[in-house]
């Protein structure tokens, strides 16, 4: 009789303990869940910081980013491609709206994407790891291409384009004969032409509103006109900022989560 006493509370004591570490790991996982969200800000964050890093630890080569930049403008040339000195031209004739332009050049590239993966952390959060991998993973990419093939900007390769930002807005973002927050030969590949494709394939994708979708669609045309125009980008750039999304994505898909049905409430 004393011995099923003693196997009874032993077994009593053997199902508090695993109940009890049950009761832990569950309480441990839901106090991650509530505060994902601050971890995915803290990823962001660490990686943007490593990303600025690393392009102001880049000493500008001008001798290779002006022969780059030339190869790039011949490559255009042979290809009839080259249409950015006519394109800027045409715009040049309506100074305020290229005067937009520039503000959109310099707020919209990192205030736009932040605003799309807010949207995206609770639309779908699969969606968001997806895109959140594949848009690190072409950035890391972008980086070893800006360090190994500098090219200077169309409005610094003596190609006839005007630097839009420092004449008609007073804003200097780099040049050889004056410091920048970032590197300025860091044409090829053009990050606002992947980031802004990455945002528009996600918006098509995810976006229930058409509003919303029609802004997708439209959003990577506009913003490779605008970097065109602003004589920061030769339309070579963004297509290789594209191509290196691709690749980004490329290499982030072993690391796609399995897709469920959207999260969060922000569906429009």
């Amino acid at each position: 009789m004393t011995a099923r006493v003693n196997e009874s509370q032993t077994s009593d004591i053997a199902g508090d303990a695993s109940n009890g570490d049950f009761m832990s790991r569950s309480g441990l996982r839901q106090f991650l869940a509530r505060r994902d969200g601050l971890a995915q800000l803290a990823v962001v964050l660490a990686a943007f910081g490593l990303y600025e890093a690393a392009r102001l630890a880049m000493e500008p080569n001008w001798a290779r980013a002006f022969a780059n930049a030339d190869r790039i403008l011949s490559v255009e040339e042979l290809l009839g491609l080259a249409r950015e000195r006519s394109l800027q031209h045409a715009f040049l004739a309506v100074p305020d709206l290229v005067a937009a332009l520039n503000v959109f050049y310099f707020v919209g590239h990192f205030l736009f994407t932040a605003i799309f993966f807010f949207w995206l952390y609770f639309r779908s959060r699969d969606g968001f790891t997806s895109f959140r991998n594949g848009f690190l993973a072409a950035t890391a990419l972008a980086v070893a291409i800006h360090w190994l093939y500098p090219t200077a900007p169309p409005r610094l390769a003596g190609v006839g384009l005007e630097d839009t930002l420092l004449v008609l807005s007073g804003i200097d973002i780099g040049s050889p004969t004056t410091s920048a927050l970032s590197n300025p030969v860091a044409a090829v590949p053009s990050l606002h032409a992947a980031y802004a494709l990455g945002v528009g394939i996600g918006m098509v994708r995810f976006a229930r509103s058409h509003l919303l979708r029609a802004a997708g669609f439209a959003y990577p045309p506009l913003v490779v006109l605008t970097i065109v125009v602003t004589g920061n980008h030769f339309l070579l750039d963004a297509v290789a900022g594209m191509a290196v999304l691709a690749a980004g994505f490329g290499l982030a898909h072993p690391f796609r989560p399995r897709e469920h049905e959207p999260d969060g409430a922000l569906a429009s």
